[in-house]
C-alpha cells in the first residue's frame, strides 16, 4: 500500500539540519547524523503509511510524534503529510514556533 508524500517545511527542514551539523561538529565525525538521519527516515516512512500515528495537539490540526530527544509536528493533507517542525526537547519551549 502506497503512502502518504512526506512533505518538510522550510522551518522543519532547518531545525533537522542544524541538528546533524551540531552533532556532526561536536562528534568530529558525521556518524551519529547519518544513523539520526537514517531513523528519521525509517520513521517517517512508517507515518506516510500511518497518518493518525501521532497524537493531536490542542489546536486539533496538528499531530505530533515523539521520537528520541525530539518532537514532530506535522499535519495531514489529502494526499501528503506536512512536517511543520522537528524540535529539539532539550531546547526552550518558549523558542517552539510551529508554522
Amino acid at each position: 500500500m502506497a503512502g502518504k508524500t512526506i512533505v518538510w517545511s522550510d522551518h522543519a527542514k532547518y531545525e533537522f539540519r542544524r541538528i546533524l551539523e551540531y552533532y556532526t561538529e561536536r562528534n568530529g565525525t558525521p556518524v551519529y547524523s547519518m544513523k539520526l538521519l537514517n531513523q528519521t527516515e525509517e520513521l517517517l516512512t512508517t507515518l506516510s503509511k500511518n497518518p493518525l500515528l501521532g497524537r493531536l495537539t490542542t489546536n486539533r490540526q496538528t499531530r505530533v510524534i515523539p521520537f528520541k530527544d525530539y518532537l514532530i509536528f506535522y499535519e495531514v493533507k489529502n494526499k501528503e503529510i506536512l512536517i511543520l517542525s522537528f524540535w529539539d526537547n532539550r531546547q526552550d519551549e518558549d523558542q517552539l514556533k510551529i508554522k
